[in-house]
């Protein structure tokens, strides 16, 4: 192996070394396309010189694994393109896969630095996928891609992989589309209390219906927000919209107008994330904006010196912070102690068993007891009969959410609920 591992491979040089390869092949072939490119986050929080000796590290390793007549191009920043030569068989090829994910485990390890970033790596064969070196190296890509969506390590090239992506770019241009449009909407399902039966807010829900895929599940559409490097757009226009309806909420001054909306993990950890909130609250929000975020358990415990950080100054902007799910996370109380939350979501997978299981009720009543002691509102979520109401109440919880009170409504239903709810 020569110097080509440091050294930028042109893409026209790469396409006719994988063509002499085939050619010198007398009976097959197989290119991986190897990404590291998620490694390129613990580069800017550390020493970007590391950056060197991460790729010196890779060069090695991967000449070890390598044989004599192998070839390794650096194709891309952390991307590399290598050939191996007689290797067509799924066991020879999920074996080459698995060291090179090893390999890049240990050049990782050996930097000392906390990591979480992985690897994906795509393959085609020679000759059952191409003959030809332009269409080899497409199907790779095509391949790395269906590595990266599954989240797997590895993904060798099929052709109906082709048709499940083009299903996914379709979606990811729609989406994009969608938010350029502003075209989301957001239900409101109320948060009602349980010590007077008044409305004490709403959680915002996002909903998206697309065109060629119908009704999409709102983790979905986070997620590809996030893929095509949009989510800040998203978040804000989710924001903005909730502010805004709330403001339109027949509610008077009291606090039925509070609003809830759900941040993310990945949307924590950007730095701009304050900034893009306070943009949104300068439009609709006012000083008196009775905003809450809701956050999950396991997203405040990652990072968390970053996140807590980040949780401290929207406290002092006035946000209202809520631990979401809690009781599916870490739970561990060196974290929770920390938290400057002011309310705690039980999660509803211990609501809808406690009145048969005593574990679940003593388990909801120890979150409750613990959330009051320090100074949080305790919100039950998915109630969903007066039986689960009452336990509740007599547990001490402070607010309840669930089907037994409402669906999630649009805007307008919403508004009409609210003046009904009034009225009764």
């Amino acid at each position: 192996m020569d110097s080509r591992e440091l050294n930028l491979t042109d893409a026209l040089v790469f396409r006719r070394e994988v063509q002499r390869q085939i050619s010198r092949s007398a009976e097959s072939l197989s290119l991986f396309i190897v990404d590291m490119s998620s490694i390129k986050k613990i580069f800017s929080r550390n020493n970007p010189e590391i950056g060197h000796t991460f790729l010196s590290n890779i060069a090695r390793l991967l000449q070890r694994i390598c044989r004599e007549h192998d070839k390794i191009y650096r194709i891309g920043d952390f991307t590399f393109g290598i050939t191996l030569a007689n290797v067509s068989s799924d066991i020879h090829i999920q074996l080459a896969a698995e060291k090179m994910v090893r390999v890049y485990d240990t050049a990782i390890h050996d930097l000392d630095v906390p990591y979480n970033a992985g690897v994906f790596i795509g393959i085609a064969r020679y000759p059952e996928n191409s003959a030809e070196a332009h269409d080899l190296i497409r199907k790779a890509g095509v391949a790395l891609e269906a590595s990266r969506t599954a989240d797997d390590p590895y993904f060798v090239y099929r052709p109906d992989a082709v048709e499940t992506l083009s299903l996914k770019w379709n979606l990811q241009e729609e989406v994009g589309a969608g938010i350029t449009a502003r075209d989301f909407d957001l239900h409101y399902q109320p948060k009602v209390s349980l010590s007077n039966g008044r409305v004490v807010g709403a959680e915002a829900l996002l909903r998206w219906t697309s065109d060629s895929h119908g009704s999409v599940p709102p983790d979905i559409v986070i997620g590809i927000a996030r893929e095509i490097g949009r989510m800040n757009e998203l978040t804000q226009s989710l924001l903005t919209t909730a502010l805004r309806q709330a403001s339109e909420w027949p509610c008077g001054d009291d606090w039925r107008c509070g609003v809830s909306v759900n941040l993310d993990a990945e949307t924590l950890k950007d730095p701009d994330i304050a900034d893009v909130i306070a943009s949104s609250l300068s439009i609709w929000g006012g000083t008196d904006h009775r905003l809450t975020l809701e956050i999950t358990e396991a997203a405040l415990v990652t990072e968390s010196d970053t996140n807590f950080a980040l949780l401290h100054k929207l406290r002092s902007m006035g946000i209202g912070l809520s631990i979401d799910d809690f009781g599916t996370g870490y739970s561990a109380l060196s974290y929770f102690k920390r938290i400057p939350a002011s309310e705690l979501k039980i999660d509803k997978s211990f609501i809808s068993n406690m009145l048969e299981s005593t574990g679940d009720r003593n388990i909801v009543e120890t979150i409750i007891e613990l959330a009051h002691r320090f100074d949080m509102q305790v919100v039950a979520e998915g109630v969903e009969s007066a039986e689960q109401r009452d336990m509740l109440k007599e547990l001490g919880c402070d607010a309840a959410q669930g089907y037994f009170f409402s669906k999630p409504l649009t805007q307008q239903e919403y508004c009409q609920w609210l003046r009904e709810a009034e009225i009764t």
